[in-house]
């Protein structure tokens, strides 16, 4: 499961370059036709094409590629391009998990194909609303959708990687709140219990058979069509306690009620929503084990909150801190 990767000053230079090349309209003409000429339909003869930047991180970025044919058809992809060779492994394991994921009216967005000078994957494009920034009605609904999505994921038989375990994802999450007490000293008394917690839990966590996870499961990895549920970004796949993704969802739809008032009423039904249907689908996967990884996940998205809204962490990051503690004990009960 990788973490974290922090590109050398030559690999963001050349990243910054490749995108550049593509945002700029010329620049695209000429390279994106010859890119995706393996993948185009049958006939489809390019004669315009436009890039728009979706989405850009230090050491990747994704834009939407735009083609129109001489015949006025249009066809869409996501490029993801990588500032190391990391799109090799996600395109091997996206291969093994097509090998058994069948297509049905949810469906785990796998890459078409991957180019390696290019250090690009090529997706098909999904035009839809991003489960995150739903909040009406339809939103528990969907939630039990992305449940049994999410469900079908975890019981592919494929070993993705070595197994990743809990005692590591907790070391993780204790190196990134040392980082937080240094920069905001007043967070280590709200955080240091939690972790304390959470290193006397973690050696009584129930059995797990591992699976192949997701690694950063949210409702922002969704995306209703109005018609079917996508799942996107398998960038940080791994092979753990199923129950990590499931804890890890559950924390980012209380994250997105915990900083919005008007949202905080509905964080339980939309909490529940997914976690009964869950562990209807999956009743091998420990209840304990998924609040542990709530409650992890919870205290490690305080470093998130203090980084992105330092203005508002002293009143977001005790409704964090409750709520993880809350998970906790959940974890702790028998």
């Amino acid at each position: 499961m990788r973490f974290r990767f922090d590109p050398t000053y030559t690999q963001r230079a050349a990243l910054r370059a490749q995108l550049a090349c593509l945002l700029d309209a010329d620049g695209a003409k000429d390279a994106v036709p010859g890119l995706l000429a393996a993948g185009l339909p049958a006939g489809f003869q390019p004669v315009s094409v436009h890039c728009t930047m979706q989405r850009v991180h230090a050491d990747r970025f994704v834009v939407q590629a735009q083609l129109r044919s001489s015949a006025g058809e249009e066809c869409a992809y996501a490029l993801k391009v990588y500032a190391d060779d990391f799109g090799e492994r996600v395109w091997a394991h996206a291969q093994a998990l097509a090998r058994h994921l069948q297509p049905n009216h949810r469906l785990v967005c796998l890459p078409n194909r991957y180019i390696p000078h290019e250090r690009m994957l090529v997706f098909p494009w999904f035009d839809g609303e991003f489960l995150n920034r739903i909040v009406d009605d339809r939103k528990p609904e969907l939630l039990r959708q992305a449940a049994r999505l999410v469900a079908d994921l975890h019981r592919v038989p494929v070993v993705p990687e070595r197994l990743t375990t809990a005692r590591e994802l907790l070391t993780k999450t204790r190196t990134r709140a040392d980082r937080l007490a240094e920069s905001w000293p007043p967070t280590r008394d709200v955080v240091e219990p939690l972790l304390t917690g959470l290193e006397d839990v973690v050696a009584s966590l129930d059995p797990a058979d591992p699976a192949p996870v997701h690694g950063d499961l949210g409702s922002a990895q969704f995306v209703w069509t109005g018609e079917r549920l996508v799942l996107l970004d398998l960038d940080r796949f791994g092979y753990t306690d199923p129950a990590y993704d499931a804890g890890h969802f559950l924390a980012q739809v209380e994250r997105s009620c915990l900083v919005d008032d008007t949202l905080l009423p509905r964080a339980g039904s939309w909490v529940a929503a997914f976690r009964d249907t869950y562990l209807s689908a999956m009743p091998q996967v420990s209840p304990r084990n998924v609040a542990f990884y709530h409650s992890l996940t919870l205290t490690r998205k305080i470093y998130n909150v203090c980084r992105r809204d330092p203005a508002a962490w002293p009143t977001l990051v005790p409704r964090f801190a409750e709520r993880a503690r809350a998970a906790l004990r959940e974890a702790e009960a028998p």
